[in-house]
Parts: C-alpha cells; sequence; structure tokens
C-alpha cells in the first residue's frame, strides 16, 4: 500500500469491511489514540490484492448522489408501531424492530448492533431468531465493532439470506463487495439517517462517571436515548431491576453536548458523503424531525423505502404499523442529508486532548467547549435551556413556533 492510500485511512469510515474481505487477514481493527476504530494493515501479508480498496469510499471518486428528480420517485413515510410495548422499547417509531422480527420470520438472518455491557461498546452481532434481535432495540450513538460480525458474514461462501442493519458507511461498503462477488440479490441493506459517530474515549467516561453516580451498580440496560423525559429529548439512561436509576441531564448532559457540537466526530464525519444519498441502501431509517411531529412525545420514524425489495418489505410490515404518506421536504431538512460539518481543526484537537486526558473529567471538555463558542451561539444555547427547563408540552410549543 502506497503512502497517499496510507494518509486515507487516517480518515477511515472504519465500516471494518476492509478487514472482513481480506482474503489473507493482513487487516486488523484497533482504537486509534483519540477513541476511533482503524484498520491496521500488515505489510508482510498483504499481497496487495486491492479488494479491500474497492470496498471503500475513500477510494471512490464517483459516489452517486441522489439527484433532486430522482428523489421525487423515492416514497417516505412517518410510521410508528401499533404495538405499545415495541413503541416504548425502542428509540423512535419502533419500525427497525419490526422489520427484523419479521425478516427472521421470513427465513433471513439480521446483523444489527447490540451494547456489550462488560466492555461498554457497541458490537455487530448475527441474529438467527426474533428473541435475538431484541438487544438490537434503541440506536446506539457510538461506532460499533463490527469486524466479527462482518468476518463471519463475508469470511465464508455467502448461504442463505440477510438483512443488515447499519450506518451508510457500512452499508456502501458491502453493496460494493456484494456487487462484486454477485451476491447483493440474497441480501436486503438497511442505513440509517447518519449525524456521525463520536470519540468512543467521551462514551467510556461518560458510563464511568455515570457508575460512580450509581455507586457502582452492575446495571442490566443502559439506553444511549430513552424515553424516560419523551421521545425528542436526548437522554441517557440506566435501569436495574426494570427500574431507571440514572438519567443524564435534561440540559448540558456531557456526552450529547460533546456529540453534537461536532468536534468530536470522526474525521470522516465531517463531509461524508454517503450520508447524503439513497444510491447504495434498500430502505433507509430514522426519527421522523421537524414539525410534522412536534407535538408528540411517543415517537415516530422516517422511512425511505429505495429499492424495489425494500419497497416490497415495507408492504409487507405496513399492518403493524400507523402510517402516514409525506413528502422529502417534511423532514429532509431537519436531518444531516446535504450538509458538512464545519470547525477550527485546533479548537477540535484542544477539545479530544482534553478528552483523552485520564485525569479530566468530560465537565472540563465541555467548559472548553462552551467557552469557545461565539457570543451569539452562547446567547442560543441559554435561551435554549430555559426553554428545556419547562414542561414537555411548553416546550413542543417553542418547537412548533420555532419550525
Amino acid at each position: 500500500m502506497n503512502i497517499e492510500d496510507k494518509n486515507k485511512l487516517r480518515e477511515c469510515t472504519s465500516c471494518q469491511v476492509c478487514g472482513a474481505v481480506c482474503p489473507k487477514e493482513a487487516i486488523h481493527i484497533e482504537l486509534n489514540k483519540d477513541g476511533f476504530y482503524r484498520p491496521i494493515i500488515d505489510q508482510d501479508k498483504c499481497i496487495d490484492c486491492g479488494i479491500c480498496l474497492k470496498a471503500c469510499y475513500k477510494y471512490d471518486e464517483q459516489i452517486s448522489i441522489t439527484t433532486e428528480e430522482k428523489l421525487k420517485d423515492i416514497p417516505v413515510y412517518a410510521a410508528s408501531a401499533k404495538d405499545d410495548d415495541v413503541l416504548s422499547n425502542t428509540t423512535s417509531g419502533g419500525v427497525a424492530d419490526i422489520l427484523c422480527k419479521h425478516l427472521i420470520g421470513e427465513g433471513y438472518q439480521c446483523v444489527g448492533v447490540s451494547y456489550d455491557q462488560e466492555k461498554d461498546i457497541a458490537i455487530n452481532t448475527i441474529a438467527s431468531t426474533q428473541k435475538e434481535t431484541d438487544a438490537y432495540r434503541g440506536s446506539k450513538y457510538i461506532q460499533s465493532f463490527t469486524y466479527p460480525a462482518f468476518k463471519e458474514l463475508l469470511g465464508k461462501k455467502v448461504d442463505g439470506k440477510y438483512a443488515v442493519f447499519g450506518t451508510p458507511c457500512h452499508i456502501y461498503a458491502l453493496d460494493r463487495h456484494l456487487r462484486r462477488i454477485q451476491k447483493r440479490e440474497q441480501f436486503l441493506l438497511i442505513d440509517i439517517f447518519c449525524h456521525g459517530c463520536p470519540s468512543l474515549t467521551i462514551w467510556k467516561k461518560y458510563v464511568k462517571e455515570l457508575h460512580q453516580t450509581t455507586q457502582g451498580e452492575v446495571l442490566d440496560q443502559i439506553k444511549f436515548r430513552s424515553k424516560y423525559r419523551g421521545w425528542g429529548n436526548f437522554c441517557v439512561s440506566a435501569e436495574k431491576d426494570h427500574k431507571t436509576v440514572y438519567a443524564g441531564k435534561k440540559i448540558n448532559d456531557a456526552f450529547y453536548t460533546l456529540f453534537f457540537s461536532n468536534l468530536a466526530l470522526n474525521d470522516s464525519c465531517r463531509d461524508c458523503k454517503l450520508r447524503s444519498t439513497f444510491e447504495y441502501t434498500d430502505i433507509r431509517l430514522g426519527d421522523f424531525w421537524g414539525k410534522a411531529y412536534d407535538m408528540n412525545h411517543t415517537g415516530v420514524s422516517v422511512v425511505v423505502p429505495v429499492s424495489e425489495s425494500g419497497k416490497k418489505v415495507f408492504e409487507q410490515i405496513k399492518p403493524q404499523l400507523n402510517i402516514n404518506v409525506h413528502q422529502h421536504q417534511d423532514y429532509l431538512p431537519y436531518q444531516s442529508y446535504g450538509k458538512d460539518y464545519t470547525f477550527n481543526s485546533q479548537r477540535r484537537e484542544k477539545l479530544l486532548s482534553l478528552i483523552n486526558d485520564e485525569k479530566a473529567e468530560l465537565k472540563e471538555a465541555v467548559r472548553y467547549y462552551y467557552q469557545t463558542q461565539p457570543l451569539t451561539v452562547k446567547i442560543k444555547r441559554h435561551i435554549k435551556n430555559l426553554i428545556l427547563l419547562m414542561p414537555n408540552g411548553v416546550i413542543s410549543v417553542f418547537k412548533k413556533l420555532y419550525h
């Protein structure tokens, strides 16, 4: 691998498909100093076959972008589960959970993201039963360790049917590789409206401080974005014996403050083209943000069935959903679709150094972030924080007025 290719690895999305498809196992995945997964090349094993490069979007100079004209022909729905148990135990409208269980019933194996309580990391696994897919409930707002599942999936003769849930970079890489080996028709690929992946170090510190708050209790479950304070509020919660024993701050929560600062996202998330195209997925899912559901506190998903296979499977689960038909302008302006993040590189480096400092608490990184905000941003933040102290019904009214 030449110098130019090695430099591109520094801005890797870390979908980890490169390691999974390597025929010589010359690529392994490690966390770098800033808390992002990166592929490491063993030059003694590498035979320069180029298979890994064909799956990586950093080497694709012709990324297909969905045109405005084509967008008009792609349907979009707002959907929420009719089953209250599904709706209350999922992050938005419960569509991904219903999809998983339906696909298992149709003979698929499902690849999704579960949470490893012992290591405090997100990890991809392969589910063969509907019960196993319960672990996929709830969004995980960190990079997932995908390599073991993807290696198992792609490192053998691909037989049977598979549904894979992932970020746009995961789905792009899988789509490229599966088309190359002529196995794409056996897969249903489902991605999400992705804001980006933050440094895993933030989450590790956050959980450490969470355990201090709960006196080191062994927790049954940690929810990255629970509905403890209603859908639409970004709240980390932890449960013990089916009771909520921790709920993140309503304002100035360290994890979400740093996540939405965009300064601590993976390098490649700054100008990711894949979050702004529907060309490589069968279905895209997310939260239906925007004025249409400002008054909803239980959760609504946006569903964009793109391919014919995606449209077909969505038709099959419609009876389990409450559905409204929408236009793309109803939700797309409130997503990260089409957006790039601009920020000062020195500010990012300083923030990451505070996050990586083992002696520094997360609140020190948050304090630095707030101190270096422009005055207008500080004023808006204080106004927003005052609104967030109000009851959810009042907050919803303010959202409606804002939108």
